[in-house]
């Protein structure tokens, strides 16, 4: 407003002037010639091209008004005048112009803790711009300003500008940036009911530490301040602190030592607790129902945020019934002679809505129809909140999205409410491809293909391949997880398979499908049949033996799966119950697994996560468990830190092993039992640390193949809590742009003599 105020009244002033130069004489005579004099950049016919005053035509005051008007709105000129003349070949009108000075080279000397770039962007002093002596003086404001925000409050900032021909003005910036300074200490005055420690953590200003190298904490932000003395004061009054006043804080800069000092005083005064609640009840929900529900009770201490959340969850309570736009308004009453609140909630419901239309955006590939059966709602259905939300989970644990989107808006009738759901697609498909070589198998190549979202249908496709001199894998496996749109999936396997178990090698060829019913939101069953011919072939020097045999199982599960996200879960429990039973034809044994996984979160976005599973096998009607059925344990899917030669029962003891087969080798047992916990954190949406402790053993020996007695040096012939490998590690999962990547390194913390301290455990994929 001041700039515009002085270029009005500039202008005015000019107006004025030429008003006094045009005689009346000469006003109303014919213009012979126009000329433009004074300019230096602007080039003469530009400024021609926005007079009027042409030759020829009658000379104005108005419209020399006007063309000095347009002059400066090209915001080049600093001063207009106009002159006009005879001469023996007629009238000549002259515009002298006086040019505002152009910026030329902008030169920032002296930081070395601060990029140029950084302040390059924050001031108005750029090559080329018109130059106003207002801008030296914000631009150097600026600059201190930016340089306080990093600590440096002893910085000093100098412009000099140098005037050169061509009406261009060299600008450089001097900067003495000086030491940083950083937060000492923070001090509380007046607090004696709530610790300093706790009011710290309510504060996002810090005071420095040795780590404060690595996340600039110590820096002292005066808005950063403001706002965490709202936070203080929003924590006293979910403490019951409902006076509560935190002054303004005192800052002291020792500028010898280049230490801040601040001291906030607080006025705590009296706690308040609830000496009532009352809400009225409805023909939807009655008093004691609402207050249930609630964790707002008489007598305890007055909470603002737990009274915000008990909102939101009677209004969540009335979504469900189909008042969407019910509304809860709390109303408190504060008593200063006994410090208690009368609290009552009001509540109007307002009117029972409708699903109206469910509107679908964003899916390029993914097919409505695979969308909409995921939603809990259908047009027509009186709305619900709960099923709302339960949707938006469902459709993000397909995992064919990378973001969804929910929003609700009036419908076309009243009593309707229409919901769009907006979805951004991610890639579905998988690639992998590993190389090797090998001395018996020479050059070594294997791939799998996987696409969840086949042709946009939801069906799941997988093709993997392992190919060498000596052998030939394949797997494919197919699932229509919805058929016809129904709680049903139907799928079918096809494999030929060869897996290296150290001491020995198991092929296996044969296929299978399966077969699952959701039984209710969480709740589902499946049965699944395979049939396999098997090959083990044994490595041990001292026992070559080869069998063959052929395995006919049915396997039940039961799963039930309340996870709000299955790849970033953070609540819910996750079970699942299988069975199989083989001797349909060939081979006689069976196994039970049972595996469970519970998800909580502990504070802000901490997720603390317990895994247990438990597994038992033995083969029946005179048969044996066949080798490739026994229980192995290690890896980044198991018992991390370790390999699966350091797991459970071995085929000899280290001493004791044969000259030409030192090392021992695992044999696997029939029963396996595995803890997980781990603390993970989402650092951003696609990356997950993790801190974990591992416990596990698998139990249960075959003969020793030196001395036919049973190997348990290492484990036990059941479970036994006692008898457990134990590990500690970190981790980090992440989706990047190559695919999902994932890096564990796990410890032992019971190492044995000739093992490795820990494991690095590594996965990786590319997604198309």
């Amino acid at each position: 407003m001041k700039k515009a105020h002085i270029f009005f009244t500039a202008l005015a002033s000019v107006i004025l002037l030429v008003a006094a130069s045009i005689s009346l004489a000469q006003e109303g005579e014919i213009i012979h010639s126009v000329k433009v004099t004074g300019n230096k950049r602007v080039d003469e016919s530009t400024i021609l091209y926005h007079i009027q005053s042409k030759p020829g035509t009658v000379l104005s005051k108005k419209q020399v008004r006007e063309d000095i008007e347009q002059i400066y709105s090209l915001r080049q000129f600093k001063d207009i005048r106009v002159e006009t003349r005879n001469t023996a070949a007629g009238l000549e009108v002259e515009f002298h112009v006086e040019e505002i000075p152009s910026i030329g080279d902008v030169e920032i000397v002296g930081n070395d803790k601060v990029d140029a770039s950084d302040i390059r962007e924050i001031i108005g002093l750029t090559r080329g711009a018109n130059f106003n002596e207002h801008l030296v003086h914000e631009s150097s404001e600026e600059i201190l300003r930016l340089y306080r925000e990093k600590g440096y409050f002893f910085a000093e900032a100098d412009i000099d500008t140098q005037p050169k021909q061509e009406n261009l003005v060299d600008i450089t910036i001097n900067i003495k940036e000086g030491e940083k300074v950083k937060i000492e200490e923070i001090r509380f005055s007046g607090n004696k009911e709530i610790r300093d420690k706790d009011l710290l953590r309510q504060m996002e200003t810090k005071e420095e530490s040795w780590y404060s190298f690595l996340d600039d904490s110590g820096v002292y932000q005066k808005d950063v301040l403001k706002l965490d003395l709202f936070r203080i004061e929003g924590y006293y009054h979910d403490q019951g602190y409902l006076r509560v006043k935190v002054l303004e804080p005192r800052i002291d800069i020792n500028q010898k030592s280049r230490e801040i000092h601040i001291t906030i005083a607080i006025e705590e005064g009296p706690q308040f607790r609830i000496k009532t609640v009352e809400i009225q009840g409805d023909d939807s929900f009655s008093a004691n129902e609402i207050q249930r529900n609630i964790r707002t009770k008489v007598g305890a201490i007055y909470n603002v945020s737990r009274l915000r959340q008990d909102i939101l969850i009677i209004t969540g309570l009335y979504s469900q019934k189909g008042y969407a736009y019910a509304e809860a308004n709390p109303v408190s009453k504060l008593n200063d002679e006994d410090h208690t609140v009368g609290l009552s909630i009001e509540i109007d419901k307002g009117k029972r809505v409708y699903v109206g239309r469910i509107d679908i955006l964003g899916n390029i590939k993914t097919r409505d129809n695979v969308i909409r059966r995921e939603f809990r709602l259908r047009e027509g259905e009186v709305f619900d909140g709960i099923k709302l939300k339960r949707s938006k989970q469902r459709l993000n644990n397909l995992n064919y999205f990378d973001d969804v989107k929910i929003d609700t808006g009036r419908g076309q009738e009243p009593d309707l409410i229409d919901i769009l759901a907006t979805v951004t697609e991610r890639p579905t498909g998988s690639f992998t491809a590993g190389f090797g070589f090998s001395s018996t198998e020479n050059f070594i190549f294997s791939t799998s293909i996987t696409q969840n979202n086949l042709f946009g249908h939801g069906r799941r496709l997988s093709l993997s391949a392992h190919l060498s001199s000596s052998r030939t894998d394949f797997k494919m496996s197919f699932t229509e997880r919805s058929l016809f749109d129904s709680d049903i999936s139907v799928g079918v396997d096809v494999f030929n398979d060869n897996q290296d178990y150290i001491n020995f090698d198991a092929k296996s060829k044969g296929g299978g499908f399966h077969v699952g019913k959701r039984l209710s939101e969480y709740d589902s069953i499946g049965i699944n049949y395979r049939l396999a011919k098997v090959e083990e072939e044994y490595t041990d020097p001292a026992d070559p033996r080869n069998e063959d045999y052929l395995t006919s199982k049915i396997t039940p599960i039961y799963t039930y799966d309340s996870r709000d996200n299955f790849l970033n879960p953070s609540t819910g429990w996750k079970h699942v119950v299988g069975l199989d039973f083989a001797g349909l034809g060939g081979r006689k044994f069976t196994k039970y697994s049972y595996d469970v996984t519970y998800y909580h979160p502990i504070v802000g976005k901490l997720v603390g996560v317990v895994h247990t599973r438990i597994n038992h096998a033995d083969g029946y009607g005179g048969d044996l468990l066949p080798s490739s059925e026994r229980f192995f344990m290690g890896g980044p899917n198991s018992l991390r830190g370790f390999n699966i030669e350091d797991v459970g029962p071995q085929d000899c003891k280290p001493a004791e092993c044969p000259s030409n087969d030192p090392d021992p080798d695992p044999v696997g047992g029939n029963q396996s039992l595995l803890f997980n916990l781990e603390l993970q954190y989402p650092l951003t949406k696609a990356f997950r640390a993790a801190l974990f402790y591992d416990r596990g053993n698998v139990y249960g020996g075959r003969k020793d193949r030196v001395t036919g007695e049973d190997d348990l040096t290492n484990t036990a012939d059941s479970f036994d809590l006692g008898k457990m490998r134990s590990s500690v590690g970190a981790g980090i999962r992440f989706i990047s742009p190559v695919g999902p990547l994932g890096f564990a390194y796990g410890f032992k913390l019971d190492q044995q003599e000739g093992e490795s301290a820990g494991e690095f455990h590594f996965s990786a994929g590319s997604v198309f």
